[in-house]
């Protein structure tokens, strides 16, 4: 149908106003409403050609000067949307496919398992079709009747007249059908809950509150929509010790004042195990001490980060005197070798 005849089955001029036009087309599609020619079997297909005549019109306008100028107004993309506009009817009954709801996990793991990487099992509690029926909901041999709340039309019309608006039926969502005898085993919802086991590979280097997606393992979609996403959200746990901070790792470790009066090889905590750290004479406390490779995987090919060891001394009021006079005398005799470090 061209845009031609659709002014002629609308009776009205190309020149005019969209407004005039949109007059013209309720006009008719009052008159040529199917609830107003009950034995009429051609006022559907009239209808319905009205409504299209009307919809391309609407369409060649929208590139013009004067829908630009109008586009606060509604407009309207397919012939079911024009029913829905003008009298609460759909071109079909029911709900468009849709997908499923994602669905989400909280999963909560150590700060060496992000930034090392780890495999995790998770069990998460999910629907699944019904054996007994196929996931129809019907018991052996049963079938579907009409809806009684809506009487099969889909919806639930308010007041009398043509325009008569209403929701889509909950009872039958918009099917305008219900089953007649439900299955025995998931009482007619097509579905059992039951948990299934997933294993993730979470990688190094994961952030605290990072997500990891799995297609098709949400929700189940409606009127056979396409099935919703699993999101599995990380978590880190607080460390006592250990602190991320970009791609570096920060601890403090106290030491005594007696391995920093004469310096010493320590052992420092790493995610890795153990590293051993060097500490110069007099050493003092704030001093930090980088371990190169120690910290957070940047990525294939780039070195990893740091870890940055911050040492405390214990006071010297935490000793008693002798104590305190032996750490002075070996800091006085000085005997060993002097060694040259770098610290930050």
């Amino acid at each position: 149908m061209t845009i031609r005849d659709c002014y002629q089955l609308l009776g009205v001029s190309p020149r005019a106003s969209l407004e005039e036009v949109r007059r013209r087309y309720r006009a008719l599609a009052l008159a040529h409403h199917p609830d107003h020619h009950p034995g009429d079997p051609q006022a559907p297909a009239r209808f319905r050609r009205l409504a299209e005549a009307y919809e391309l019109i609407q369409r060649s306008r929208s590139r013009s000067k004067a829908a630009r100028e109008n586009l606060r107004r509604p407009k309207f993309t397919g012939t079911g949307e024009l029913f829905e506009e003008f009298f609460g009817i759909s071109s079909r009954a029911g709900l468009r496919r849709s997908p499923g709801a994602d669905f989400r996990y909280d999963l909560q793991i150590s700060l060496a398992a992000a930034v090392r990487g780890t495999q995790a099992v998770i069990q998460v509690e999910r629907n699944f079709s019904c054996r007994s029926c196929q996931g129809s909901g019907l018991a052996p041999g049963g079938g579907y009747t009409s809806c009684p709340q809506c009487r099969g039309q889909g919806r639930r019309y308010a007041g009398p007249g043509l325009l008569r608006f209403g929701p889509v039926c909950q009872r039958c969502r918009g099917r305008g059908q219900v089953i007649a005898q439900t299955c025995p085993h998931c009482q007619g919802q097509g579905f059992t809950r039951g948990k299934r086991e997933y294993r993730l590979h979470i990688p190094p280097g994961t952030e605290d509150g990072a997500r990891l997606r799995l297609n098709g393992e949400g929700g189940d979609g409606f009127d056979q929509g396409p099935p919703g996403n699993l999101e599995v959200v990380i978590h880190l746990a607080p460390d006592d010790f250990f602190i991320r901070r970009g791609f570096d790792i920060h601890c403090r470790l106290k030491v005594s004042l007696a391995e920093v009066q004469r310096g010493a090889y320590i052992l420092a905590p790493t995610l890795d195990g153990y590293r051993t750290v060097q500490l110069p004479r007099e050493t003092r406390s704030g001093w930090i001490f980088r371990i190169p490779g120690a910290g957070v995987p940047r990525g294939t090919g780039l070195p990893a980060g740091d870890q940055m060891l911050e040492v405390v001394v214990n006071n010297q009021h935490d000793f008693s005197s002798k104590q305190r006079q032996i750490f002075e005398e070996l800091s006085r005799l000085r005997a060993d070798i002097p060694t040259r470090v770098e610290h930050d």
